[in-house]
């Protein structure tokens, strides 16, 4: 997949078909989207664009009012690569481009794509002041023959709301991770950087690799999890700790995660962290023993849960 920062970068996607969206975690909505572009984009013998943002609105508007965010830039490529997209636009979210009227970012889309079709979700809106949706969208395209598909929001399995990034936020928060694994299409993962820790795992039985809490990322609630570490392309069972281990003194909130039957260095590598399901809440263990009877009550559940998958 191609990927480039500016309309002006764009080279060999002339009549592409465009997928537009902030896809925000590109969940199963998201995922339908570009799905869509796809199956139109091969029906005419095309490739298929998707044109998105790298980072919601609010981020230059009101950065305290800022979405905590699903994916990095750098997850939310790899996610839309996977889809099976050719090409892809990551626009700077900035003052300019928020100032941009819809007319202006249509006639972006003109010049430097002229797509065949574009594809949208209903609630798609574009430009100053979110000013432009997907019915100017049409007026503007139709000038030009360009048909602009908007799809109608892929509800939730057994509901009658769609599926959202803000309902997905919302579940991570409260741990309900295979829900939100159910609505993302994929589990939800946090990619950081392994830092050395305080190494009291390795006399308990239970070496941890450590990772700071990313900024401004969604991140479930503290306790114990059942994860994929990847790493190098491989992914490994293992139980994860969110918090700050209130059995020990002057400790700080971070993500420990031992994994299952494989022990390398980690330290400086940048992994992937694949939530499946919470266990339990954070618990304050009597003693350093209890608490290693509670993690290999929490190993085990955790090799039960990888059997059966």
């Amino acid at each position: 997949m191609e990927i480039f920062h500016s309309f002006q970068e764009i080279t060999g996607f002339t009549g592409a078909v465009v997928a537009l969206g902030t896809f925000d975690g590109v969940h199963r909505g998201h995922q339908m989207v570009m799905k869509t572009a796809i199956k139109r984009a091969a029906a005419c013998g095309v490739k298929t664009m998707v044109v998105t943002f790298t980072a919601h609105p609010l981020s230059v508007l009101c950065p305290d009012k800022e979405p905590l965010r699903l994916a990095t830039i750098g997850q939310k490529a790899e996610y839309i690569e996977a889809v099976g997209i050719d090409g892809l636009v990551l626009l700077p979210m900035s003052e300019h481009l928020l100032q941009e009227s819809p007319e202006e970012f249509c006639q972006n889309l003109l010049t430097y794509i002229h797509p065949s079709a574009i594809v949208v979700g209903s609630n798609f809106t574009y430009g100053a002041k979110a000013a432009g949706n997907t019915e100017t969208m049409k007026f503007f395209m139709s000038q030009y023959d360009i048909p602009v598909v908007a799809l109608t929001l892929l509800e939730r399995p057994g509901r009658t709301t769609p599926i959202s990034s803000t309902v997905i936020r919302r579940l991570i928060q409260m741990g309900h991770m295979e829900t939100a694994e159910n609505l993302l299409g994929r589990p939800f993962a946090l990619t950081g950087t392994i830092v050395p820790g305080d190494r009291r795992g390795r006399t308990i039985g239970f070496a941890t690799a450590n990772m700071l809490i990313p900024i401004n990322m969604a991140i479930p609630p503290d306790g114990v999890y059942i994860t994929e570490l990847w790493w190098d392309g491989e992914g490994h069972p293992a139980m994860t700790n969110i918090g700050d281990n209130p059995t020990f003194e002057n400790q700080y909130r971070r993500i420990e995660t031992h994994v299952l039957d494989w022990d390398a260095d980690l330290y400086g590598k940048e992994v992937s962290l694949r939530f499946r399901k919470r266990l339990r809440g954070e618990e304050t263990f009597a003693s350093a023993d209890d608490l290693v009877a509670q993690m290999k009550k929490d190993e085990a559940a955790t090799r039960r849960f990888f059997a059966k998958v």
